[in-house]
């Protein structure tokens, strides 16, 4: 298995990747009595290869590749550029050309990432194109034997008046070709022409079976696909998948019943011939590719003639026979390969910058809360808890982050840590529902990040969650406030680092209950004045629900819940309100002895609820209960 070397100009014998050990040209590496044989690679430097080889080599039994080096790893000193081969002699600024052809007649050649600008003629079988531009040119491969010819065509691009053409011989009965056409670009500048065709040569009732065409961009020409077969023939010869065809005349051609059989494509323009569709087939009037109206836009380095962002081609696809990646090497965005050639993506090596207006948000829960569902808005629609890439993570401050396991869950459903749902894509498009896990609104933190992020059509979710029970946090509540009996404290100074003066002075009796109405704030702003309990005491309080301007809201048709917290963030009650002027949002709810049987500082926040996609909290509202 030796390496051979060629080089534009230069002299010497192959043998080396200098300049004087190197071929000038092509022609000399593929001659007969080159030396090249199975097993072999040909390294072909940056430039321009003004010839048209024959190869004349001995018929290998095993590969030989042809490998352009565009980048100049083989060959020191020589700065990167495309490697073409052209028929165009003179110059690039001249018409003469030979109209010759790249001809060979070997089995096992495989040619990868070189230009021709001139027609690669293949007769043979075991090829194989990786990588390759025709560039006003055509490839054009005709097998001789009648069995199965291994031929693959990968991540190519073709710009001309002709495409890919297989010429494959009849036999004695039908037999697999075993063709492969995936990840290519077509582009016809031709209306009397054919972006890939299938044609016989010869005799028999026999003809190929199963050829594969996969993930393919076909534009323009009279015909996108063309089987060119007799009447009689039976079975299945090419089967189309996750492809974008657009012809002047025809997308498809066929003679035949059953000949073309496509899924999961997408079709600009007419059918002519009997085929067979299945899976996720449709016909359109918009391609959804890139042709520069992203960078036009103000959106950075899109890829040219790949899927734009947001595609209707985005997760198209079949999985059955496509490729993992795309034409460009970039893997598919979903869990589903793209229609087409190219997944939507940035060329640039920095991901695109997308505002987070809607993404970023902020609210308050209180510490220790638990069966806590949150709404996030994604902007994508038709993300599950499985969908590829989605994760979800929440980080409490100052600790390293901590991953959500998501879950299946619905928008209604009982709570369930991890549960993870869209809401309704056609109401409020791009909101999700998450069930935070219990661990993440524990007390002893003041705040936490909660990030859902990864998917497709997504820069993700930020939410900001400030965990208090009133104006203080958890910790700064549990330093307010004496945890022991009063009895037990006789000494000056020992209350702690905090005196709540209103809690031990005597205070008037018409002052000691104050039942509102109290005006409880969205957002977690508080609310106006503070509500004085006698111990035991049980009272009907008033309420209005107002928004920052102090408007009241509307809780027409709303639940409305008080729940009432101790100083340690602790739930005590959950009291029902009830309306007593909705359209002002005015309500009112009945403090229980449940509540005012232990002295102490409280805060009660008030719950709007309208729905699972609509809740707001408002407050607190602080309470003083006193033992006087």
């Amino acid at each position: 298995m030796a390496t051979w070397y060629v080089r534009s100009g230069a002299t010497g014998s192959g043998t080396g990747p200098g300049l004087a050990q190197a071929w000038g040209t092509i022609t000399q590496a593929v001659a007969a009595g080159s030396g090249v044989t199975g097993g072999d690679t040909v390294w072909i430097a940056p430039g321009v290869y003004r010839e048209t080889p024959t190869i004349g080599f001995t018929n290998p039994t095993s590969t030989v590749n042809f490998f352009g080096d565009p980048t100049a790893s083989q060959f020191p000193g020589v700065s990167p550029a495309p490697v073409r081969i052209t028929t165009y002699t003179v110059s690039d600024n001249s018409t003469t050309s030979t109209g010759a052809s790249f001809t060979s007649s070997r089995d096992y050649t495989y040619f990868r990432d070189i230009v021709f600008v001139c027609t690669l003629a293949l007769s043979g079988s075991y090829l194989t194109m990786y990588r390759c531009v025709f560039e006003s040119s055509a490839l054009n491969i005709s097998p001789t034997a009648t069995t199965t010819a291994n031929i693959t065509i990968d991540s190519c691009t073709s710009l001309g008046t002709q495409g890919f053409t297989f010429e494959l011989p009849r036999a004695s009965s039908n037999y697999s070709a075993s063709i492969v056409v995936k990840n290519c670009l077509i582009i016809l500048n031709n209306v009397s022409n054919v972006g890939i065709r299938f044609q016989p040569k010869g005799s028999g009732a026999g003809w190929i079976t199963d050829a594969l065409v996969t993930n393919c961009t076909v534009i323009g020409g009279a015909r996108c696909v063309d089987t060119s077969f007799a009447a009689g023939f039976t079975g299945r010869a090419v089967l189309l998948q996750n492809s974008i065809l657009n012809g002047f005349s025809f997308v498809l051609v066929s003679d035949v019943s059953g000949q073309i059989q496509y899924q999961n494509c997408r079709i600009v323009g007419s059918i002519n011939g009997p085929t067979s569709i299945s899976g996720n087939t449709t016909t359109m009037s918009y391609m959804g590719l890139e042709f520069g109206q992203s960078k036009l836009g103000g959106i950075p380095n899109p890829q040219l003639l790949a899927n734009i962002v947001g595609s209707v081609n985005i997760g198209w696809g079949t999985t059955s026979n496509a490729p993992s990646v795309d034409l460009y090497g970039n893997t598919w965005t979903t869990a589903l390969p793209d229609a087409g050639s190219g997944a939507y993506a940035s060329v640039a090596s920095t991901s695109f910058y997308y505002p987070t207006e809607r993404n970023a948000s902020a609210i308050t829960i209180a510490p220790g809360s638990t069966s806590q569902s949150i709404e996030l808005y994604l902007g994508a629609t038709g993300l599950t808890f499985s969908t590829s890439g989605l994760a979800a993570y929440y980080v409490r401050n100052q600790s390293a982050p901590v991953a959500i396991t998501l879950v299946t869950q619905t928008a209604t459903g009982a709570w369930s840590s991890g549960g993870f749902a869209e809401i309704s894509s056609s109401l409020v498009p791009g909101v999700y529902r998450l069930d935070v896990p219990n661990a993440a609104f524990a007390a002893g933190a003041s705040d936490v990040t909660i990030v859902v992020r990864g998917a497709a059509g997504t820069n993700g979710a930020v939410l900001t969650v400030t965990l208090s029970s009133g104006g203080l946090t958890a910790a700064q509540t549990a330093a307010a406030v004496w945890d022991e009996a009063r009895a037990s404290h006789t000494t000056a100074g020992t209350f702690g680092q905090y005196v709540n003066a209103e809690l031990v002075t005597p205070v008037t009796s018409a002052a000691l209950v104050r039942m509102g109405p109290f005006e409880v704030k969205a957002d977690g702003l508080g609310a106006s004045d503070p509500l004085d309990i006698q111990k035991g005491a049980q009272h009907g309080i008033d309420i209005q629900c107002v928004d920052n301007n102090g408007a009241g809201i509307d809780i027409t048709s709303a639940t409305v819940t008080a729940k009432i917290y101790n100083s340690g963030a602790t739930l005590v009650s959950t009291l029902a309100c009830t309306a007593t002027y909705a359209a002002d949002g005015r309500a009112t709810f009945t403090l229980t002895t449940a509540v005012t049987n232990t002295p102490g500082t409280y805060t009660a926040t008030i719950t709007r609820t309208t729905g699972a996609s609509d809740t707001q909290v408002f407050g607190p509202l602080r309470i003083y209960v006193r033992d006087i």
